[in-house]
Order: C-alpha cells, then structure tokens, then sequence
C-alpha cells in the first residue's frame, strides 16, 4: 500500500524585478527545507513568464502543467509582491502563500499602507509625496517647514530592498536624491530620517483567525542604514533577539505588528519594519512576502520562538489551504 499522496507545491522564484537574486535565494531555500516526505516540490522560475504575456498564458500554462495543490510566492518586489501574480492565481483558483491581491497591493503602496495606518491611528512618520513630471520648486522649504529640516530619508513609493533609496543630510543633495527615487517609481516620498533602533515583528496567521506575534527583532547594520548589503551580504547587519528595548516597547511593537497585519488583511505572514525613538514607535512599512534567505528576519524570528525552518514553511502552507477551505484561493 502506498502512504498518502504528496502535496505537490509549486515555488515561484526568481522573476523580473530588481529583487530576482533575492527571489532565487528564497526559493533555494524553500525547495531544500521541504520535507520530501510530504511534499513533492517544483521549481518555476518565473523570469520567462511574467511581464505583459503572464495573464495571456504563458504562466498560466507552466502553472497549468505543473498541476499543483498549492504555489509558493517567493517572488520578491514587482511581479510576486504587489498582487499581480496573486491575481493570477485567483483567476486559475490555485491557493497560493500569503496575503491576498487587495492585502499585497496595499502593503507594496506605501503611501497607501501609510495612509490607512494613519487613519487607523498607527503611528508613521509624516512625509512628502513628489511625482515624476511635478517641478521641485520650493521642496527644500517644503521639508524644513513641513518635516522639520534634515537628515530625510528618500525612497521609492513602491520598490523593495531599499533600492531606490537615499539619506539626504543636506540640501544640496536633496533633488537628486528625489530624481533618484522618480526613475525607480512614478512616485517619491521623502521622510524625516529618525535616529533610533530599527526593529521588526513577524506575524503568522490568516486575518480573521489567531495570530502570533514573533518575537522583536532588532536590526544593527553596519551601513549608516539598513541598506541592500546590510539586508543581503553576510555580516551586513548584526541581528539580536529579542531586541534591547523596555519590556513594555516590545509589546507594543508586537500589537501594532498585528493590527498593521490585521488592517491590511494579511494571510499567512507579514513582517513589520518600525524604528524606536525613547518612548515612540514609527511603522516603516509592512512585508507581506518576508525573505526565507540564509540571512532572513522572520526565519530567525520563528526560531528563536521555536518553530524549525521545515516547522514554519509547515505552517505557511497550512494557512494557505486552510484559506481555500474558508472559501479563498490565497492564504
């Protein structure tokens, strides 16, 4: 007799966005921790497939041929992390890892994500919103009298892994830095840069159902911030867990964690990034497809909660058939 039938996952890696090396990495990691015993694991790396022909039929196809019970996202940036190939796997019903195409697209939006936050009373940063064409007369008045003057943190409204990004500590640089920011997104914010502890929540769980909060990690990169070498490169970024902050910090860190997960309508998983200045917390922004890479935030979190990497990939696909039987494709 032969033992129940494998659940055959389909990891998507790899893709066109700036985060493909990224996305490759996750994916490695995804398909070697999966036990083989349960799970029958196919590789699709997504980089021929996406783009404008993804909805015609090409990814569909490959997805069709591959036949499976569940897709695992670990497309990072544009392309797997702002609802795009969600929607996709909604149209073909295949449930899929984490959040939702509503959720993916919001998180991925951050002046969105920042302006349900603030409506929500989360506390974010104030900041500037530039688009590409607008002139940038008076922008440096702008920021003395609307954010207080410098240093500011430029970036991206819809990029990951700080590309993009720049902290400005002077005027001069201030336009530049902007127009940076414009050739990476049709629009730019510009933040005050507060000095403080950067730290990070995971979440596991479906919006709607019980929640854990992981345990608060704190980021100490060796940059001046928490830059693509500090994510990426070994010894980037010095990670302690739980974080060195009151007691009554990390609490709250991890209640906003949830509501930021909860507002959103997070599956799955979400991470949230926050900086702690003396007694105030200020969400950054919230991941919805966290890296599953060697040098990883949530993985290190579950960890230390003591969920085995084979035990937290477990779970996530867990959530994501639950989501179907709750009557959704994405979990």
């Amino acid at each position: 007799m032969s033992g129940p039938r494998k659940i055959r996952v389909a990891v998507l890696m790899g893709g066109i966005s700036r985060e493909r090396e990224v996305s490759l990495s996750t994916g490695r990691m995804v398909l070697s921790a999966l036990d083989p015993e349960r799970y029958e694991a196919i590789a699709i790396d997504t980089q021929d497939l996406t783009g404008p022909a993804a909805l015609t039929g090409q990814a569909a196809r490959a997805l069709a041929e591959a036949r499976p019970d569940v897709v695992w996202i670990a497309l990072h940036g544009r392309g797997g992390e702002d609802g795009t190939v969600q929607g996709l796997l909604e149209l073909m019903g295949v449930p899929y890892t984490g959040s939702g195409v509503l959720a993916s697209a919001l998180a991925m939006d951050k002046a969105m994500a920042k302006t349900l936050f603030r409506a929500a009373g989360v506390p974010v940063l104030k900041d500037l919103r530039l688009r590409r064409g607008e002139p940038l007369t008076g922008v440096h008045e702008r920021v003395c009298a609307e954010l207080g003057g410098y240093p500011v943190f430029v970036k991206p409204n819809a990029e990951g892994s700080t590309f993009g990004c720049t902290l400005v500590t002077a005027p001069a640089t201030l336009e530049s830095a902007i127009q940076t920011a414009l050739t990476y997104d049709p629009l730019a914010l510009v933040e005050p840069y507060v000095q403080g502890t950067e730290i990070t929540v995971g979440v596991l769980g479906n919006t709607g159902t019980t929640l854990q909060a992981l345990p608060v990690i704190e980021i100490v990169p060796r940059a001046a911030y928490y830059d693509y070498e500090s994510k990426y490169a070994e010894g980037g970024s010095e990670h302690i867990i739980p974080a060195r902050l009151p007691d009554t910090l990390l609490r709250r860190a991890q209640e906003i964690a949830l509501v930021c997960h909860t507002l959103l309508g997070c599956r799955g998983m979400s991470r949230t990034d926050l900086i702690a200045s003396g007694e105030s917390l200020w969400v950054l922004e919230t991941n919805t497809i966290p890296g599953m890479t060697p040098t990883s935030l949530l993985p290190q979190a579950a960890a230390h909660a003591g969920i085995a990497f084979s035990e937290l990939l477990d779970r996530i696909i867990s959530l994501a058939l639950s989501g179907k039987r709750e009557g959704g494709c994405g979990a």
